[in-house]
């Protein structure tokens, strides 16, 4: 009797590490045919680990009634959170609210609060309600509705028993919004979650498997747990935990083993960190880009405020715009070719003359899928990069296809860069 009661407790004390989780449930047909990301999965699981309510379990399934209520009747039995996005709105294959009510056996009902947010939502587009919304102000019997300013479906709660269900639609600002206005407060603190503290190191210059067997013999806390997250031509290292000082500790010490690959903390991206760089600094920066056509630009630009620190740039794609506006001689590119350290340090020196930068970077080569040769193969691509009296160039070959190459180039660029500036600040 005694082992009977034993091992009821043990099952109780599963039961409730098993419900304190967090369920995600996807439904749509777009994003199981691939005509969709699913942007809301991972808004859901960042805001959810945030809040110490990491999503245990995630599935997608496609607008049916018997998928629908398979997956509401496994997530509720075995999670304490259960979140769905997905088919809320007013047209036949929006099934979810249906489907909802019907497993909660919650007859859906008129609410007239909602029928006239949806209306005064058309009336200020000054066009009329379709019939069809009138759908929309159905919810199921029982269920707290979230007002939805951001369109017309509506939120869903229900709660029992310390139990959570969040219905949201599918549209991703709208469903970011519900979260943000109505339900990030209402979960905060009340499952005694401790918000998860998650912190990245951004390395370089080493493989995933090389890097983890550098770590093999690491004394990994048992609070902290960490994931190998490999990137194109890079891998991040994420530590997270709800002991913010013992990540820190724990980031001290890895930085200790691994520090001369870790090109950034917790930064936003490559781009983003050199313009952190070059504004503490006040520097400023130009680019001349051939193979990668552009994509170098781009990412600097595509950070807010770029224009604090970035000039311009030139695309010299042919061997006459490298010659005519940056000044290469042509007996460079005849005798050495186009892909060159010598072509690409040439190329600087005029992009130089024409920008005045205090920080300057060339690139040219082979992004393929043609072109390449035993000498000088697909994937070859030749760097030059200039930092006030400091210049120099460098060859490297990336392996993938054209547009993997191509990135590979132009983000190698921008952590070469950060390298030359970090180097500058020591």
């Amino acid at each position: 009797m005694h082992l009977l009661c034993q091992a009821q407790q043990a099952e109780s004390d599963f039961r409730k590490v098993i419900l304190i989780m967090t369920a995600i449930i996807s439904i749509g047909n777009e994003i199981l045919l691939g005509r969709t990301l699913n942007t809301n999965l991972q808004y859901l699981a960042t805001e959810l680990a945030a809040l110490g309510l990491e999503a245990e379990y995630a599935i997608t399934i496609k607008d049916d009634p018997r998928e629908i209520g398979k997956a509401l009747a496994y997530c509720w039995e075995n999670y304490r959170i259960v979140i769905c996005t997905g088919g809320l709105g007013p047209t036949d294959d929006d099934i979810t609210k249906s489907s909802i009510a019907e497993f909660f056996s919650a007859p859906l009902i008129h609410d007239e609060a909602v029928w006239e947010h949806v209306q005064n939502l058309f009336s200020r587009r000054n066009q009329p309600t379709p019939q069809t919304n009138r759908n929309q102000a159905l919810v199921p019997q029982g269920f707290e509705v979230l007002r939805n300013d951001m369109g017309t479906a509506p939120g869903l709660h229900y709660s029992d028993n310390s139990k959570s269900f969040f219905a949201l639609p599918g549209v991703p600002l709208e469903m970011q919004w519900l979260f943000e206005t109505h339900i990030r407060q209402r979960l905060r603190g009340s499952y005694n979650n401790k918000p998860l503290v998650v912190s990245n190191m951004h390395t370089w210059g080493i493989s995933e498997s090389l890097l983890a067997e550098k770590l093999e013999h690491f004394p990994w806390p048992q609070e902290i747990k960490h994931a190998w997250l490999p990137q194109t031509g890079r891998v991040d290292l994420r530590l997270y935990g709800s002991d913010e000082q013992l990540i820190e500790n724990t980031r001290k010490a890895l930085m200790e083993e691994i520090g001369s690959y870790v090109w950034a903390i917790d930064a936003q991206s490559p781009a983003w960190q050199l313009g952190q760089l070059l504004r503490s600094q006040g520097l400023k920066l130009a680019v001349v880009e051939s193979c990668t056509g552009g994509l170098l630009g781009d990412m600097i630009t595509e950070v807010p405020g770029a224009s604090d620190y970035f000039l311009g740039g030139v695309v010299s794609y042919a061997n006459r715009i490298k010659e005519e506006v940056l000044g290469v001689p042509a007996e460079i590119i005849e005798s050495l070719g186009a892909v060159s350290e010598e072509t690409a340090l040439a190329m600087l020196s005029g992009l130089q003359k024409l920008s005045r930068a205090d920080l300057a970077v060339s690139i040219t080569g082979i992004a393929g899928p043609d072109g390449g040769s035993p000498e000088k193969p697909v994937g070859l691509v030749c760097f030059a990069f200039a930092c006030k009296d400091t210049k120099y160039a460098k060859t490297m070959i990336f392996n993938g296809s054209r547009v993997s190459i191509r990135f590979k180039a132009a983000e190698y660029a921008i952590l070469e860069l950060i390298r030359l500036l970090e180097s500058r600040s020591l």
